[in-house]
C-alpha cells in the first residue's frame, strides 16, 4: 500500500510539473483560449485514467485513487466546462475499463459528475489563491466519496473512510500546494518577462534618443573616470570613436600621456595614443570635478582645434540616491558666440553712430550734451577749470543762397575737419551744435588757453580761403564766443552754454570774424 501510494504521489507530482510546462503560461496571464481549456481538460482526464490503474488498496475489497483530485484541478484550470470534460473522460473510462455498467460504476460516475459540477461552480466564486476553493472542493470530494462508500458498503464504510479521508487530505494538500506554487511561479515569471521587455524597450528607446541627438554630445563616466556612454553627437563634436573610448578610464590615460603608446582597456580594440586622447581626458576630469550646473567651456577636439560649448553636468544616481557617476550634455555654441560678438560690435558701432553727426562725422548735439555734462561734473569734483567755445559760420544763409546747399554741406564738412584738427588732446570734444553752429569743449582749459584754441580755429578757417561773395572778407569766416567755469560760480553747464552763446552774439554784433569772451569768465581782451 505504501509503495503504491508513494508511486501515486510521484506520478501526480510529475504530471503537474509536465502540465505546468505545457500550459503554465496561460495560467499566468489569465487568458486561456477555448482550445487550451479543452486540451487541459483532456490531459487531466487522461491522467485520471492512469491514476485509476495505480489504485491504492485500502482493504481486500476497497481501492482508492486520485481521480477526483484531477477533476478539481481541471476546474481550477478551466472552470466548469473543463471540469465536466475531465469528469466525462473519467466516467467513460470507469465504465469501459473497470467492469462495465453496474451499480458501483454508476454511483462512481454520479460522484464524479457531482464533484465536477460543484468544483466548477466554486472555481467561479471562490478565490483559489487563498485556499478556500481547494478546501471546499476537497470537502465536497470527501462527502461524495463517503456517500458512495455508504451506499456500496453500508456499515463497513466506517472502517474504510478514516484512512481514505487521511490519504485524500494529504493528496489534496500536495496538489493544492503544487498548483499554488506553479501559479505563483508562473505569475512571477510572467512579471519578470514583462519587466525585461519593458527594460529592453526603455533601453532601446533611451539608446535611440541618445544616438539620435546628433548635434548634442552626451558623455557619461563612472566615479573612477571610466567612460560609460559616448553617443553619436559626441563622436561628431569631439572627433573620437565611441568604440575607442567607452570602457576606458580617462585619468589613467592622461597620466600615461608621456608614453608613446597607451593600451586600451577593452580587449580586441585598436589602441588609441595617449596624446590623442588628452582632450577627452581633460573634459572628463572637468566633468567629474567641476560644479554640477550649466557652464560655457572651451573644449578641444581630437584634431587639436578648439570650440566653445554649452555644457550641462549632472550626477547619475542609483535607486538609493547615491552618486554612481556623472553625465554631461554639450552643444557647440561657437557660431552663437560669434554672432553675439558681431552683434556686440554692431551695437557698439550703432552707439557710436548715434553720437556722430551724419554730415560732418564729428560729435552731434546729443554727444555734445553728454560730454559737457561729464566735463562739468569732473570740473566740479576735481576743482579744475573748464572752457566752452561756441562758433558759427558768418553769413551762412547767404553762402547757401549763392552757392547752393550742396556747397553749403561741403563747407560745413571742411569747417568741422579744420576745427577738429585744432583740438589739444583726445579729451577735447568738437561737435556740431546745430545748423552752421559748432561747439568745442575744453576740459582743464584756463581762459587764456581757451582763447588760443579759439583763435587757432578761426585762423584755420581763414587759411582754407573758401570763397564767399556774401561776406565782406570775400572768404568764409567764423564768429566765436568763449565761456569758462569760474570756481565758486553758481549754476551748471547750461549757464556755461548761455554765457558762451552771449559771447558769440557779441562777436557777431561787433562785426564778425572775431572771438569774444564772456565778461564774467575772462579778463583777456577780445581778439579780431
Amino acid at each position: 500500500m505504501i509503495n503504491t501510494l508513494i508511486a501515486n504521489f510521484a506520478l501526480l507530482t510529475a504530471f503537474l510539473f509536465f502540465f505546468n510546462a505545457l500550459y503554465g503560461k496561460y495560467e499566468a496571464d489569465g487568458h486561456k483560449p477555448r482550445r487550451i481549456i479543452v486540451f487541459g481538460a483532456v490531459s487531466y482526464g487522461a491522467f485520471a485514467l492512469v491514476l485509476m490503474y495505480f489504485s491504492v488498496r485500502i482493504d481486500a475489497h476497497m481501492l482508492l485513487d486520485f481521480r477526483q483530485l484531477m477533476i478539481i484541478c481541471s476546474a481550477a484550470f478551466g472552470g466548469p466546462v473543463a471540469a465536466l470534460i475531465t469528469a466525462a473522460i473519467v466516467m467513460l473510462g470507469r465504465i469501459l475499463m473497470f467492469g462495465g455498467i453496474n451499480d458501483a460504476s454508476l454511483i462512481a460516475c454520479v460522484s464524479a459528475l457531482v464533484v465536477a459540477a460543484g468544483s466548477g461552480v466554486m472555481s467561479r466564486w471562490l478565490p483559489r489563491r487563498y485556499g478556500r476553493f481547494w478546501l471546499f472542493s476537497i470537502a465536497l470530494c470527501m462527502l461524495c466519496t463517503a456517500i458512495t462508500f455508504g451506499i456500496l458498503l453500508g456499515k463497513q464504510a466506517m472502517d474504510v473512510l478514516p484512512p481514505f479521508f487521511l490519504i485524500m487530505a494529504i493528496g489534496g494538500v500536495i496538489v493544492s500546494g503544487l498548483t499554488a506554487y506553479f501559479s505563483t511561479a508562473n505569475r512571477l515569471q510572467l512579471e519578470l518577462r514583462s519587466s525585461e521587455r519593458r527594460y529592453r524597450q526603455l533601453h532601446r528607446l533611451q539608446q535611440s534618443i541618445l544616438q539620435s541627438a546628433s548635434e548634442v554630445a552626451i558623455i557619461a563616466a563612472d566615479l573612477a573616470g571610466r567612460v560609460t556612454l559616448f553617443n553619436k553627437g559626441a563622436e561628431k563634436l569631439l572627433g573620437y570613436d565611441a568604440d575607442d573610448v567607452v570602457g576606458r578610464t580617462m585619468p589613467e590615460v592622461q597620466a600615461a600621456a608621456g608614453h608613446d603608446h597607451a593600451s586600451s582597456d577593452k580587449p580586441g580594440k585598436a589602441n588609441t595614443g595617449a596624446r590623442d586622447i588628452d582632450a577627452l581626458a581633460d573634459f572628463v576630469q572637468r566633468m567629474m570635478y567641476g560644479s554640477a550646473d550649466e557652464q560655457e567651456w572651451t573644449l578641444g577636439r581630437r584634431d587639436g582645434t578648439a570650440f566653445v560649448a554649452n555644457v550641462i553636468v549632472s550626477h547619475v544616481l542609483d535607486s538609493d540616491g547615491e552618486i554612481i557617476g556623472y553625465m554631461s550634455v554639450s552643444t557647440d555654441i561657437t557660431e552663437r558666440k560669434l554672432a553675439e560678438e558681431k552683434l556686440k560690435e554692431a551695437n557698439s558701432l550703432l552707439q557710436k553712430l548715434s553720437l556722430l553727426d551724419g554730415l560732418t562725422g564729428i560729435a552731434n548735439r546729443r554727444r555734445f550734451d553728454q560730454a559737457l555734462t561729464a566735463a562739468w561734473a569732473s570740473s566740479v569734483s576735481e576743482g579744475s577749470p573748464l572752457a566752452l567755445v561756441l562758433f558759427d559760420i558768418d553769413y551762412f544763409k547767404k553762402y547757401n543762397d549763392a552757392y547752393g546747399h550742396q556747397a553749403g554741406d561741403d563747407c560745413l564738412v571742411q569747417v568741422a575737419a579744420a576745427a577738429t584738427a585744432c583740438l589739444r588732446t583726445g579729451a577735447d570734444t568738437a561737435a556740431r551744435y546745430g545748423g552752421e553752429e559748432f561747439g568745442v569743449i575744453l576740459p582743464g582749459a584756463e581762459a587764456a588757453e581757451a582763447m588760443v584754441v579759439a583763435e587757432r580755429i578761426r585762423a584755420a578757417i581763414l587759411d582754407l580761403a573758401i570763397p564767399h561773395i556774401g561776406s565782406s572778407e570775400g572768404v568764409v569766416t567764423l564768429s566765436l564766443g568763449i565761456a569758462c567755469r569760474v570756481l565758486g560760480s553758481a549754476g551748471g553747464e547750461q549757464r556755461l552754454i548761455a554765457q558762451a552763446d552771449a559771447a558769440l552774439y557779441e562777436a557777431k554784433q561787433s562785426g564778425r570774424n572775431r572771438t569774444k569772451a564772456a565778461k564774467k569768465s575772462l579778463d583777456v581782451p577780445a581778439v579780431h
